[in-house]
């Protein structure tokens, strides 16, 4: 494994603020898939709170634009959740109020209509949550986590951040 992950950082650091190269990506995955949760999702929280890396509403939306339609449903509903109640606000703020009923305090969104938003869309809800609730980096550090499909996706520094964080948990 300390080769492997030795091997894993050089690519990751030599690519710098790029994206990672396919093998790097891939050798991630197997690493994020054998590590546990929680430490996954430390290391994706230090990623997301970086000025290594882009904007977390930046990244988020990365991973939404590489979602399944139950990810993205999973991403968007979380992001609302942490707004709380003045997602409904938000939401027609962005022209969005139609998506939901009246009557949700903090709406819910179903698959067909997370789908629907852009990434752009998206980047602006994470931007806003993370404004009003900092919290929100932890709870989608722990989504991520139970997806690291989604997070090999992100670029190399943030995925040298993560690797780096695991790393040290595991000397």
């Amino acid at each position: 494994m300390d080769n492997a992950f030795g091997s894993l950082m050089q690519q990751l650091i030599g690519a710098g603020s790029g994206p990672a190269p396919a093998p790097a990506q891939e050798q991630f995955h197997q690493l994020a898939q054998s590590t546990a949760p929680d430490v996954l999702s430390r290391g994706l929280a230090a990623a997301f709170n970086s000025e290594q890396t882009p904007e977390f509403g930046d990244m988020v939306a990365h991973m939404f634009g590489q979602a399944n339609p139950e990810q993205k449903t999973g991403i968007v509903n979380r992001l609302l959740a942490g707004v709380g109640p003045a997602a409904l606000g938000l939401l027609s703020q962005m022209g969005l109020k139609g998506m939901v009923g009246q009557a949700a305090s903090t709406p819910q969104l179903s698959t067909e209509q997370a789908t629907q938003l852009s990434t752009g869309q998206v980047q602006q809800i994470a931007t806003h949550a993370q404004n009003v609730n900092p919290g929100i980096v932890e709870s989608m550090s722990n989504f991520y986590a139970q997806h690291p499909v989604l997070v090999k996706t992100l670029g190399a520094a943030a995925l040298a951040i993560i690797a780096s964080k695991i790393g040290n948990r595991a000397a």
